[in-house]
């Protein structure tokens, strides 16, 4: 189903398996070559330790590569919902994997317009995007005057949250992304 107009969308986009600033690209490319979605612009890419679970399930991973992208949709949320994991299984993201395991691709819808959506398997605002100064980063970078319940709250924290986790921008990829971008 179509949304009624055009709806200016945020996604966090992540992964530690294979080459992921690749499949970051082949997300874009994806959006670009739908008619009911536009990529509109990219953060730069960000590394960061595994996030979340246990962390002796996660000290045999790789680090996270993580960006955000904005993107506008005629989807309703819950066919953007589908599309997004479309473009994860094709990237060998297996849905039935546990929780906090390594994947290829990672799309997480962040924002969609200005709903608050809460359905069993999508709830928007994401529910720990706050929690994550590796979606808040890369959101604040692309959007900076960017509003919404629990932002203030982040950024007098922001320092601290991104030194306890260890979010640096990764510069080799942020570059071949843009190099990439210049040949869309």
């Amino acid at each position: 189903m179509r949304a009624a107009e055009t709806v200016k969308v945020y996604l966090g986009l992540g992964g530690n398996v294979g080459d992921v600033s690749a499949n970051f690209m082949n997300v874009v490319s994806s959006l670009n070559s739908s008619s009911t979605n536009k990529f509109i612009c990219a953060s730069s890419i960000y590394h960061s330790p595994p996030w979340g679970g246990k962390k002796r399930d996660l000290s045999e991973q790789a680090d996270y590569l993580n960006q955000v992208i904005e993107i506008g949709t005629s989807l309703s949320p819950t066919d953007l919902l589908q599309f997004t994991q479309s473009l994860e299984a094709s990237a060998g993201r297996e849905m039935a994997a546990t929780r906090w395991a390594e994947r290829p691709l990672d799309i997480d819808i962040l924002l969609y317009g200005n709903k608050k959506i809460s359905l069993p398997k999508l709830e928007i605002p994401h529910l720990r995007m706050l929690e994550r100064a590796f979606v808040m980063l890369p959101l604040l970078e692309v959007a900076p005057g960017i509003k919404f319940s629990g932002l203030d709250s982040f950024i007098e924290m922001k320092n601290q949250i991104v030194t306890s986790q260890k979010v640096e921008k990764d510069s080799a990829a942020t570059r071949q992304f843009k190099d990439f971008l210049k040949r869309l």
